[in-house]
């Protein structure tokens, strides 16, 4: 026989409750811990079933049958929690052992407190939960950040940010580029005509049509001022071929528009708009104050873009010598009568590119 005392001694030491149940699963024996442990009001639980004071064994593969060569399974559950009578939440490890030789019964129950790891896994659970929780917040947020960055900055313009190519600091440098503008023909004298109401949305419906022909050949459309579009060509990334790429998004942005315009009512055909393009150096960064940067370029090249742009006629494409040098022949060019433009000593050569435009349906 064991020597109950010493192995109830044993326990104790090792803060570890008994008991003792017959084959019917029923209580024959405890300590006191085990009674204090269970939260139940008197000492003794002496023939009630272990279903009722840890249902947590109930559906468990419990058997007492010792005969054979595999022993009966070891029934083991973690982590039960019970309330303290002083409202203390602990946790408990409990183990039931069939036949239990040298005891005088079918089965031993051995509770073990773990209220402390059982606490610390509820801690690191709940931090996980916040973790994840603070994981999917920070994935919404990036979300909405990098829409907001995209849609109010040029696509291309927002990748190099957040790929580290392009800082987010004053400052720029010299680059020879193609700058290219689009500008609404007689705008203010035909929106006067259209309900106010409208005008925004038949003005955008224009500039998408505008900044697809750009985007498609790679420009960076650097700003929007009312009925004007600004475009950058070998801004931040290299394109030696800018100045075609410019020209080549010019055409496609009139034949665009002219599409366009074809499939709407010829009493909504109110936009007509004229291309203006110059190639040059210019300072390329970013400009503004401290708390608000614009990526723009800025110098002479912008400035004549710009003033050819006021001058052209609507579904034509006009561009410098400066661009036309870096043509490869590909477009037909017709000289204009040279310009004089506002800050030039000299008049200007001026070339309008020929823009085959697709036959009304």
């Amino acid at each position: 026989m064991i020597d109950l005392e010493f192995w109830q001694t044993l326990l104790r030491e090792m803060h570890i409750a008994y008991a003792l149940l017959d084959g019917e699963l029923r209580i024959i024996a405890h300590d006191a811990l085990f009674a204090a442990w269970m939260a139940v009001e008197r000492a003794s639980l002496l023939g009630q079933h272990i279903f009722d004071v840890l249902p947590e064994f109930y559906g468990q593969d419990i058997r007492a049958d010792c005969t054979g060569s595999v022993s009966p399974p070891t029934v083991r559950v973690e982590n039960v929690n019970r309330l303290s009578p002083s409202g203390e939440t602990r946790y408990f490890n409990l183990i039931l052992l069939p036949c239990s030789q040298g005891l005088g019964a079918a089965f031993l129950v051995l509770i073990a407190d773990v209220t402390e790891q059982g606490r610390y896994m509820q801690q690191l659970m709940q931090s996980r939960n916040e973790l994840r929780l603070l994981r999917q917040e920070m994935s919404r947020l990036n979300e909405q950040l990098d829409f907001l960055l995209r849609h109010y900055v040029a696509p291309d313009v927002a990748e190099a940010l957040v790929k580290g190519t392009l800082r987010p600091e004053l400052g720029g440098e010299l680059r020879e580029v193609s700058i290219l503008f689009a500008d609404a023909r007689d705008f203010t004298a035909t929106v006067e005509t259209i309900p106010a109401e409208r005008v925004m949305t038949i003005l955008n419906d224009y500039l998408s049509v505008i900044v697809d022909a750009i985007d498609h050949y790679g420009g960076t459309i650097n700003q929007f001022q009312g009925d004007n579009v600004m475009a950058i060509f070998n801004a931040h990334n290299d394109q030696p071929d800018h100045a075609m790429r410019a020209v080549r998004a010019g055409v496609r942005i009139q034949q665009q528009l002219f599409s366009y315009q074809t499939q709407r009512p010829e009493s909504e055909r109110w936009f007509h708009f004229g291309v203006g393009i110059d190639t040059g150096l210019a300072i390329v960064g970013n400009s503004g104050a401290r708390w608000r940067y614009t990526y723009t370029a800025i110098g002479n090249t912008t400035n004549l873009a710009a003033r050819i742009t006021a001058a052209v006629p609507a579904y034509e494409v006009w561009i410098s010598q400066n661009t036309l040098d870096q043509l490869d022949g590909t477009f037909d060019v017709t000289p204009l009568s040279p310009t004089y433009f506002k800050g030039k000593d000299k008049p200007v050569a001026i070339f309008r590119v020929d823009v085959p435009l697709p036959a009304c349906g």
